[in-house]
């Protein structure tokens, strides 16, 4: 076999959905296998504390606790998810936990690879989004987190949405929105709808069924008391985390005006209303809905504004925003100078900047205090709002065609 052919049957290997799904997985079991291991048998810290958080949430809920109370016996830190989350957890907290570890690592790993796979794009397109996220999936992976998941319910309320299964693309939405909010945003999607109607009618059906959904366990007053709770908790966090000194959080747009001016004052309302309506330019042409192209990169600006409008937004929050970017980047007419460069920066500053594989002199002083994390993907986010203005994104035929 020569040079060539072998050249040839890597690249195919790369893009193979097999070999990329099991990759996927296996990864992320061994990363939550890697946190299980170091804190139980080399006693170190809990390094699966947000899953602690995750599985006590279903225990608070039997109890009818406070779920956004400080339990310091069970977990550090707070729960700040819906209370239709601590009933969702339920399967993982009466497994083992080292079980339930491997099989939550997996289990994200695999619903966002559905996702993108789904996505109406060529194999070469998809593998690529899978390759540029595959990093921040790890990172997610190793901080135990729901991020993955988020972003998969994301991309399959659009995907529904195309395949005009409204039923189960509001029910994505929905579920999104009463476990961590973020979800809300795909209701960006109802104009793509050919059923508005139908759209609206399982909205409401959804919303109802999961605010009643944890009463089925609890008392209605409890739940009620949940959600008006869950908006201090959600609230007392956000000016938590605008603090200047704290370099893990506020990885945002404004956490970098914050950080770089020390005026804590100033609100994410600066950049989220001008981000609305540039996004609004766009997306208020109803003649380009139609246009997956158009409808791609919607779904890629969402993805990267929820990332850069939060100040909850850190690390192993930007596997949300990197599908967006793979999107990005597969939508670019031309893949010159510029557009590889910005790329590799992004990757360089917004993926492996907060590992150990960056210079940590560089990380500790001038990356992290700064927030400097968000600007490589809110220069992406620019670039692509530029491309959806101007109309000159890279054309992409119906998966139908």
């Amino acid at each position: 076999m020569s040079y060539l052919e072998k050249k040839n049957q890597f690249f195919i290997l790369l893009s193979n959905p097999k070999f990329l799904l099991y990759f996927w997985v296996s990864i992320c079991i061994i990363a939550t296998f890697k946190q299980y291991i170091t804190s139980n048998l080399l006693l170190e810290k809990c390094n699966y504390n947000n899953f602690k958080i995750f599985c006590y949430s279903f225990e608070h809920l039997l109890q009818e606790k406070n779920l956004y109370s400080f339990y310091p016996n069970q977990y550090s830190d707070l729960y700040h998810y819906g209370p239709l989350f601590g009933l969702l957890i339920a399967p993982f907290y009466y497994l083992p936990v080292g079980f339930s570890l491997l099989m939550w690592g997996g289990l994200n790993a695999w619903a966002l690879f559905k996702a993108i796979w789904s996505l109406p794009l060529d194999t070469t397109s998809k593998a690529i989004i899978i390759w540029i996220s595959t990093h921040n999936l790890i990172t997610s992976a190793l901080n135990v987190q729901f991020n993955a998941m988020c972003s998969a319910m994301l991309i399959l309320s659009y995907i529904y949405i195309i395949h005009k299964k409204d039923i189960w693309a509001t029910l994505f939405i929905i579920l999104g929105t009463f476990i961590k909010l973020y979800g809300i945003v795909g209701l960006s999607f109802f104009f793509f709808s050919k059923n508005k109607k139908k759209f609206i009618i399982w909205t409401g059906l959804w919303i109802i069924t999961f605010l009643v959904l944890p009463m089925v366990i609890c008392t209605p007053n409890y739940i009620i008391q949940c959600y008006v709770d869950w908006y201090i908790s959600l609230t007392d966090k956000n000016a938590a985390n605008i603090d200047i000194l704290q370099t893990q959080v506020d990885v945002c747009v404004m956490g970098i005006v914050r950080k770089i001016t020390h005026n804590p004052s100033l609100s994410n309302l600066y950049y989220i209303i001008p981000a609305i309506i540039i996004m609004g330019v766009s997306y208020f042409k109803f003649k380009l809905h139609k246009q997956l192209n158009f409808q791609l990169a919607l779904l890629s600006s969402l993805m990267m504004f929820i990332v850069l409008s939060s100040t909850g937004s850190e690390s192993p929050t930007y596997i949300i925003a990197f599908p967006g970017v793979g999107i990005w980047y597969v939508l670019e007419r031309k893949k010159n100078f510029l557009t590889i460069s910005l790329l590799i920066f992004t990757l360089v500053i917004s993926s492996f900047s907060p590992t150990d594989l960056f210079p940590r002199f560089i990380r500790v002083n001038y990356l992290q205090p700064y927030a400097m994390m968000a600007l490589p993907v809110f220069l992406v986010w620019l670039r692509l709002n530029y491309l959806m203005i101007t109309n000159k994104l890279k054309p992409v035929s119906h998966p139908t065609q």
